[in-house]
């Protein structure tokens, strides 16, 4: 796979709207969500994953790229998620060094040989391809015009492929805008919860009305006409 070379790391990454979490745990798999699935992906999205260190991370340097403010619909975006830490070693002789979930609201992720895609293109992971590294670039496609915001939620986890010992784990969150959803104001009655048998009472409440307004203009005109006579 192949690994950014010019990636500016910062400890501020692009679009972030919250980045900080702790006090969650689930259960963690070397290859992702291809031993997890999709309930493993949801899950770990509901609950955090700090198998590897029960801290979340607050060291170390990341970057996040690619994920636009606003996306342009059905249009295919190319995301990098990059991470720098000296803090946890990448031993020579270690099997893995790092992984992540991500997961979108809107718009759905891209398969290939080095990630697992679930939910339908909602969840994206590494897998064993791609655990020997701390940056991945993946793509995503915007979903069609009138879906609204995309909300990523990634997290993610460096480790030393030697125990868990010293492996740390952070998580944040992005938006890309998008179109607004579209709305109808023509709503028939029974999506407004009203029964068909409710809606022919009213009719009937209603004719009762307009012919006692009748009767009583009838009886009223013709009691005034007999006075005049």
């Amino acid at each position: 796979m192949s690994i950014p070379d010019n990636m500016t790391y910062s400890l501020t990454a692009l679009l972030i709207v919250t980045a900080l979490l702790v006090g969650k745990s689930a259960q963690g798999f070397p290859n992702g969500g291809v031993s997890g699935g999709d309930e493993w992906a949801e899950d770990s999205i509901a609950h955090g994953c700090s198998c590897h260190m029960d801290e979340q991370l607050n060291e170390g340097m990341y970057s996040l790229d690619g994920i636009p403010d606003a996306y342009e619909p059905e249009k295919t975006y190319n995301i990098s998620l990059a991470i720098a830490d000296e803090n946890v070693d990448m031993a020579e002789d270690a099997v893995r060094y790092g992984g992540f979930l991500a997961e979108v609201s809107e718009g759905a992720f891209i398969t290939n040989e080095n990630y697992w895609i679930g939910g339908e293109g909602s969840y994206i992971s590494h897998n064993d391809n791609s655990n020997i590294v701390r940056n991945w670039t993946f793509e995503w496609t915007a979903p069609a015009d009138g879906a609204g915001d995309a909300v990523f939620v990634i997290y993610f986890n460096v480790v030393n492929g030697q125990g868990t010992n010293g492996d740390q784990w952070s998580y944040l969150t992005a938006v890309s805008l998008g179109t607004p959803q579209a709305s109808s104001h023509e709503l028939s009655i029974h999506e407004l919860g009203v029964t068909l048998m409710q809606y022919w009472i009213g009719l009937m409440g209603i004719g009762v009305v307009l012919l006692s307004v009748l009767i009583s203009y009838v009886v009223i005109r013709g009691g005034s006409a007999h006075y005049r006579g």
